[in-house]
């Protein structure tokens, strides 16, 4: 991996009006561009493309510091409160949707920590996205705000997978005591297990653990998201990581994502039953975006009691459109067969694992989610190439970096 390198910029404004419908916040803050944690499957690489830079390896070591978000957001919530609407024309605001707020950069820049401190001014609902524990640091301006989730971002408790994946992230343990911490403080926060990779960490065994530990560790909630393959360079750097890691699976991939950035309902609907039956196992909830944030004597008064309630609400950046080609039992779109197999529930394996592959093999073993042929016959299909699949990217695109040691080292090159 090249050196990391950091270059300030000034931005104009940093709180930005979020249009789509489907989003439950109004608004957002990124107080940087690109993000050490370097996840191969991040949507948000693809914003570098309107910077004129590379979705590849360049989203993780060249990351762009807005050194005057704090005054920028200041002046910006100034404007507002002194509008028609005030402040409550704001909304809620969410930090960390394009940017991970808390990643390696935030330790010296602080421009997170400034702008909760702008917030602390002028209150206004928030929720924050991290995989870092160093969210920790703020506890002190968290518990004056009306905080109304703190998002843990974590997929999987394999170490192997989240190396894989996640080269620069912190490790899942330390994010789950992250959680932890986060709400024996009083803040309300849980777990983002976004997104969900299939084949990978859908398993039925690996669903149940995470499940298990985000309640063992005060987790208040559990948000599930599914992987989203939109752009180009997303699509292509994810697929050097499948080929890299896992090539059995490049051709289930082709398939299952070759008419949509999301899978096809076939293969999402089941997950979805597994997942909602597991919220209640567990007695966790998914978020919903009509509760109202608490406000920090609130939550003094109820301490830790109580859990967010609603009904199951998916936060993806847009809603997962409908596959044409897929209806009925068959899923044109991830190639099934001429017999129409679509997803369906298996029967449990001999071990009784029971599955929604239904098919044998060590797919059918762990349980995981599939669709079209796979749901019959869990065939990889041929390896192909990752380019192939991802027509019109761009060429040589890089190599996804090796997978690393807890806190792997980074060589920083500061210009400021």
């Amino acid at each position: 991996m090249n050196p990391v390198r950091y270059e300030k910029v000034t931005a104009k404004q940093v709180l930005n009006p979020v249009k789509t419908p489907a989003m439950p916040f109004e608004h957002s803050i990124n107080p940087y561009r690109g993000c050490q944690h370097g996840c191969s499957f991040c949507y948000a690489r693809a914003m570098h493309a309107f910077l004129g830079l590379n979705g590849d390896d360049t989203f993780q070591t060249n990351i762009l510091i807005k050194e005057n978000a704090p005054e920028a957001l200041r002046e910006q919530l100034r404007k507002a409160a002194r509008s028609r609407k005030g402040l409550a024309g704001i909304g809620r605001i969410a930090i960390g949707t394009a940017t991970d707020p808390y990643q390696q950069a935030e330790g010296r820049a602080k421009l997170t920590r400034g702008c909760l401190e702008v917030l602390t001014e002028y209150p206004v609902p928030l929720t924050i996205t991290t995989r870092s524990p160093l969210i920790l640091r703020d506890l002190d301006l968290l518990r004056k705000l009306p905080v109304y989730a703190v998002n843990i971002s974590l997929n999987t408790l394999n170490r192997t997978t989240w190396r894989n994946f996640e080269p620069g992230a912190p490790s899942p343990a330390k994010r789950l005591e992250t959680v932890r911490a986060l709400t024996d403080a009083g803040i309300p926060a849980g777990i983002f297990m976004a997104p969900m990779l299939p084949y990978i960490t859908d398993g039925r065994d690996e669903l149940e653990e995470l499940f298990e530990a985000a309640s063992e560790h005060g987790a208040q909630f559990v948000m599930a998201s599914y992987l989203r393959l939109s752009a180009s360079d997303v699509k292509v750097w994810f697929f050097e990581t499948i080929r890299r890691h896992y090539p059995q699976l490049v051709g289930k991939y082709a398939r299952l994502y070759a008419a949509s950035a999301y899978a096809p309902r076939e293969y999402r609907d089941p997950v979805r039953m597994y997942i909602d039956g597991l919220l209640e196992r567990y007695g966790l909830r998914d978020m919903d975006e009509e509760e109202e944030a608490p406000r920090p004597q609130e939550r003094a008064a109820a301490g830790l009691q109580g859990r967010s309630s609603g009904k199951p609400l998916e936060v993806a950046w847009e809603p997962p459109p409908a596959v044409p080609g897929c209806a009925g039992s068959g899923c044109a779109a991830a190639n099934a067969d001429a017999a129409g197999n679509g997803c369906a529930a298996a029967s449990a394996d001999a071990s009784g694992n029971g599955g929604f592959a239904g098919a044998a093999g060590d797919s059918a073993s762990r349980g995981e989610f599939a669709c079209g042929p796979d749901a019959a016959r869990q065939s990889a299909g041929p390896p192909g190439d990752a380019r192939a699949v991802a027509a019109g990217t761009k060429a040589g695109a890089g190599t996804p970096p090796a997978p690393g040691p807890d806190s792997p080292p980074a060589q920083l090159v500061f210009s400021f």
